[in-house]
């Protein structure tokens, strides 16, 4: 098992030092702040922001993520949803080609639902959800969308 860190969109110097102070060998970067030429990564991009990674020793081991802008109209059966296949077909392979083995995504058009920060043991916060709250928001999209919608947009 190799530790790693994860979860930061930036491989800023201060978390990337942190990272290899830690004893960690891997980093994940959650939807990582790269130009999104036309909702699709350029293989130079992801190839510079490995070799950041790899400045401080260090292994860009996965990406988590797109910006959901590149992949909405897959999730909701949008007019752009074959453009934006392509699109997901090209950043997948230059993933691969710029050496970032693993690539995961979610399959959330709304991202993760949360709710105000509670406090926990200690005092600390942590994220929370109150579903009494959540279910006053108002709709993301345009309408609700069914499991069944969902499961046959992803399978699409």
């Amino acid at each position: 098992m190799r530790p790693a860190f994860g979860q930061f969109d930036v491989g800023s110097e201060e978390y990337l030092r942190f990272a290899q102070q830690f004893g960690a060998t891997d980093v994940l970067l959650n939807t990582p702040s790269l130009p999104g030429d036309g909702g699709r990564w350029q293989l130079q991009d992801l190839v510079h922001l490995r070799l950041r990674v790899e400045q401080f020793d260090l292994k860009l081991s996965a990406i988590e993520n797109v910006p959901t802008g590149f992949y909405d109209h897959i999730m909701l059966n949008g007019p752009r949803r074959d453009e934006q296949i392509e699109n997901m077909i090209f950043t997948v392979r230059n993933l691969a080609r710029a050496g970032i083995p693993i690539f995961g995504y979610h399959w959330m058009p709304s991202h993760v639902w949360r709710t105000p920060p509670k406090a926990i043991r200690g005092g600390a916060l942590a994220t929370a959800y109150d579903h009494k709250l959540g279910s006053q928001y108002p709709l993301t999209h345009d309408r609700e969308y069914s499991e069944e919608e969902m499961w046959d947009n992803l399978e699409y």
